[in-house]
């Protein structure tokens, strides 16, 4: 095997790891957050990747643009959801929550059935499927802005978290909601905003899913197992670490398909959280809860 293979292998896989970032974002967040396995995350990437795929071809728009739209209809989805839905049973204990992401998760994955069928479908551009050659290696266009949208948005995040108002409101109902509510935080409406704007990552995540790869109602699944790897590997709830374990998820996987073929990544990263839950259980950035 060349060293040329290798390095395309780490680098391309370095890359895509921001388009894993960004996936795992929201789904991070609201772990951390709400202590909520959010099970329901990979439908909202989907939900987004269809609500692109529409928009941009109705208007006739890039895909791009068509994002801040989604974006903002997948934040009002997500606050309801959160208001209306999760915070009454998250009162009764983590059980009933997570039922009922799974819940949701069935029937939005049948409701995409129903209304788009099993037809797979991506989002096409004149740059979404080109790439550049750099020093022989040749790297997708689409893994270059997926990186680099990956920087800014978890940059973003971080600073919001940790040097506005709302972000530390949102720190304190998720280190003590007691002494928060009594502090005249509102935590149930906090918890929404959360999960606002992890459905509005999504939004953006699933462009970049539809524009990298392609979707069907069923993909969700594969892109949530993905994603509690990442948070997993970069520990759970920690923003600078879903961006550590992604990158690391997407470099593991290139060497690996490089050395095994690219039927072997889902494996690869199986063992790799095995190996990572055995000899740091918390994750690479993560803390004992």
């Amino acid at each position: 095997m060349s060293f040329f293979t290798l390095t395309g292998g780490a680098l391309n896989g370095l890359l895509l790891g921001g388009l894993y970032a960004i996936t795992a974002l929201g789904f991070s967040m609201i772990f951390g957050v709400m202590g909520l396995m959010n099970v329901v995350h990979g439908e909202l990437l989907v939900l987004g990747a269809y609500l692109c795929f529409f928009i941009s071809r109705a208007l006739g728009i890039d895909p791009f643009l068509a994002t801040l739209i989604v974006a903002v209809l997948l934040f009002g989805v997500g606050y309801l959801l959160q208001l209306s839905i999760f915070n009454p049973v998250m009162d009764r204990g983590v059980e009933p929550a997570l039922l009922t992401a799974f819940g949701l998760s069935i029937i939005a994955q049948s409701l995409f059935l129903f209304y788009w069928t099993t037809n797979t479908r991506s989002i096409n551009t004149a740059y979404s499927r080109v790439g550049l050659q750099v020093f022989g290696i040749h790297l997708p266009v689409m893994y270059l802005i997926s990186f680099g949208l990956a920087l800014v948005l978890i940059a973003g995040f971080h600073a919001f978290m940790t040097r506005t108002y709302l972000g530390k409101a949102i720190r304190a109902a998720t280190q003590d909601p007691e002494t928060a509510q009594v502090m005249g935080i509102n935590v149930k409406r906090a918890y929404a905003f959360t999960y606002g704007l992890a459905a509005a990552t999504a939004a953006l995540g699933g462009t970049l899913i539809g524009m990298t790869f392609s979707f069907v109602p069923s993909s969700g699944l594969s892109w949530l197992l993905k994603g509690f790897v990442i948070v997993v590997l970069g520990g759970m709830g920690s923003i600078v670490g879903t961006l550590a374990g992604a990158l690391l998820l997407g470099v593991v996987e290139g060497l690996g398909g490089a050395f095994m073929g690219t039927g072997y990544r889902d494996l690869i990263g199986l063992v790799i959280i095995l190996l990572v839950l055995v000899a740091r259980p918390t994750g690479l950035f993560g803390r004992a809860r």
